[in-house]
């Protein structure tokens, strides 16, 4: 994987943090095989979480992210918002996370109304906006990881479990509560259940190629120290 300037950048000074660490004069007189020496640097530094973080300050993921975000809208009428700002309010800063969130959220307003032919009337302006805001206080609950999501991957997943799970009931909770209260719009149980598993499997994918690009970062961090 060829990484960003500021990805690089990033995990250089990542890098020289450890250097000057006790903990670096031990690995260095490690006189074991590269794969015990790997997985020996791999627990002590918690190679996991300094390229979960390398990730999070790049652009290129948010800006992945912000492309599949807005292609999404091209495919389904409803996109998977939860799924994203589940994602991006992971894997990303708190400010990068409500940027990416917003800007999707932006494409798919867009779209709707210029190609989809949203009817320009106070009604369809009003389910945008909370549609906006509903996904952005999403995203702000789920940048706000719990302790033990943030140091390593197995805390990570629980709450990423927990962010599409609880996000999907209140995201539609608030979307059921606002049509009842402006009368219809309702959506039926079948179209529900067919929204969740479709946040479920972008979920899941989102993931999948988020956690390539950490495995990537990670084995490059490893065969560099191994290497000195």
């Amino acid at each position: 994987m060829r990484l960003s300037n500021n990805h690089q950048e990033t995990i250089d000074k990542l890098k020289f943090i450890f250097k000057q660490s006790a903990l670096d004069s031990e690995l260095s007189q490690l006189k074991v095989s590269p794969k015990i020496a790997a997985e020996d640097i791999w627990n002590k530094l918690n190679l996991w979480q300094i390229a979960m973080k390398a990730i999070a300050l790049s652009n290129w993921w948010q800006l992945s992210l912000i492309t599949l975000g807005s292609v999404s809208s091209v495919i389904y009428p409803h996109p998977p918002l939860v799924a994203f700002a589940a994602i991006a309010g992971n894997t990303l800063t708190r400010q990068k996370a409500l940027s990416t969130v917003t800007s999707i959220w932006f494409a798919n307003q867009l779209y709707g109304f210029v190609i989809r032919n949203y009817p320009r009337a106070l009604e369809s302006l009003i389910w945008g906006l909370v549609m906006g805001i509903s996904i952005l206080v999403l995203t702000w609950l789920m940048t706000l990881q719990p302790k033990f999501s943030r140091y390593n991957f197995q805390g990570y997943l629980i709450w990423l479990a927990v962010s599409v799970l609880g996000g999907y009931v209140l995201y539609q909770g608030i979307i059921v509560l606002i049509a009842q209260l402006m009368g219809g719009h309702g959506l039926s149980a079948t179209i529900l259940w067919g929204m969740f598993w479709q946040d479920v499997v972008w979920t899941i994918v989102l993931s999948a190629i988020h956690g390539c690009a950490v495995a990537a970062i990670a084995i490059s961090l490893i065969k560099q120290i191994i290497k000195k």
